[in-house]
């Protein structure tokens, strides 16, 4: 009979990096900046855009409201609009198809690829050419989303883009930590995006994200849509369309301390993920990483054709879980007028993944009740099977 854990058991952590760093530590930065008084964009938002670009080794980083905002503001920079496509994976949070959307352009449905989950090459060069064929669009943008943390297959999706003449906006907003053959999230496309949403690997107290580019025009234009369209000569004169999208400075100096601990957090997860991988039962698929890749493990993401019933049954256990994604992007109300492709992998995985408990602060007993329960799960399916 497996022992519950005392300690109850997270999905996410959103509270323990604050013990490791030390309350204080965050009352003292709140305290400078209630100081200080630069509230919206202040001197710890531009330590900030000069700390996690050089961690993600890009030449500028335009931090912001949000996830969804930086790849908003990419494609604003762009200057994507009513005419453009944009091909997105449907396997993921609604953001990349909304940021799209929202700015006028045709968001462009791609499959994944059924063992690592994210966007399968073959079918966005099949996507293209059916766009180009129809000749009603023109097609401008990839977005891939390093799915639960891991990268994409960008070399593969980089060269079809490139090929005919689309740029690639990295979705990274699940993936920051991650790394794709030597390079770091944030510098994997001609722009990439990620997220500090608190439940992210690296997460504030409220919503957050960055823009990540490598030209000065680029940036000029991140920073000036990010605040209305506003010219840099004159803060009264907005000379392009824009958002209301700068980082507020309390989350900007939440960002700068938990960066201090991100190694090691990141460290923490692989120890947790190779756990799983090793004393998982075979019965569960887990998520395939590509070679030379490591995954920020936002998630730890497996594939089980009785993931209902798993879901139940790890509930009725104590044990936290989550479906992401039980619905595509494409069947999704608000984008139904835009469902013209077949996914078929798409719509597969939503039935049939799982997410676990992930955090980097999970100890001994509370993984060793997971992993046994999962495993008496797949014992009883197996025995049955046979």
């Amino acid at each position: 009979m497996l022992q519950k854990p005392e300690k109850s058991i997270p999905l996410f952590d959103c509270k323990t990096t604050q013990e490791v760093i030390g309350q204080q530590r965050f009352l003292d930065a709140f305290t400078k900046v209630l100081n200080h008084g630069g509230y919206c964009q202040g001197p710890e938002t531009k330590e900030l855009d000069k700390a996690l670009a050089e961690y993600s080794g890009t030449k500028y980083c335009a931090t912001c409201g949000s996830g969804t905002d930086a790849l908003t503001l990419a494609l604003m920079a762009w200057g994507i609009g009513a005419g453009d496509a944009v091909f997105v994976s449907s396997f993921t949070f609604v953001s990349s198809a909304e940021c799209a959307a929202l700015i006028g352009a045709t968001p462009i449905f791609i499959d994944s690829d059924p063992e690592t989950y994210n966007m399968d090459p073959a079918d966005l060069q099949r996507a293209i050419d059916e766009v180009k064929k129809e000749g009603k669009l023109t097609p401008k943008v990839v977005i891939p989303v390093d799915i639960f943390g891991s990268p994409c297959d960008y070399d593969a999706i980089l060269k079809i883009a490139h090929d005919n003449g689309l740029k690639v906006l990295a979705d990274s907003c699940q993936s920051y930590g991650s790394s794709y053959k030597g390079r770091k999230a944030g510098s994997y496309g001609d722009m990439s995006a990620t997220s500090f949403y608190p439940t992210k690997p690296l997460g504030g107290y409220g919503d957050g994200g960055a823009a990540f580019c490598n030209t000065e025009e680029e940036n000029a234009l991140l920073q000036s849509c990010r605040v209305h369209g506003m010219s840099h000569e004159d803060h009264y004169d907005n000379v392009r369309l824009g958002l209301t999208g700068r980082m507020n400075t309390f989350q900007a100096s939440v960002l700068l301390l938990k960066l201090t601990v991100f190694d090691n957090e990141l460290e923490a997860r692989d120890k947790v993920a190779a756990r799983y991988d090793n004393e998982l039962s075979s019965y569960f698929r887990k998520q395939r990483i590509l070679p030379d890749c490591r995954s920020a493990r936002a998630l730890y993401t497996i594939n089980c054709d009785d993931r209902d019933e798993l879901m139940a049954y790890l509930k009725e256990k104590g044990i936290p879980c989550g479906a992401y994604y039980p619905k595509p992007v494409n069947v999704q109300t608000a984008y139904a007028k835009w469902n013209t492709r077949k996914v078929p992998v798409c719509e597969k995985l939503s039935k049939t993944v799982l997410s676990l408990p992930m955090t980097p602060y999970l100890d001994k007993e509370q993984m060793d009740y997971i992993i046994g329960c999962m495993n008496e799960f797949a014992a009883a399916k197996q025995g049955k099977a046979a």
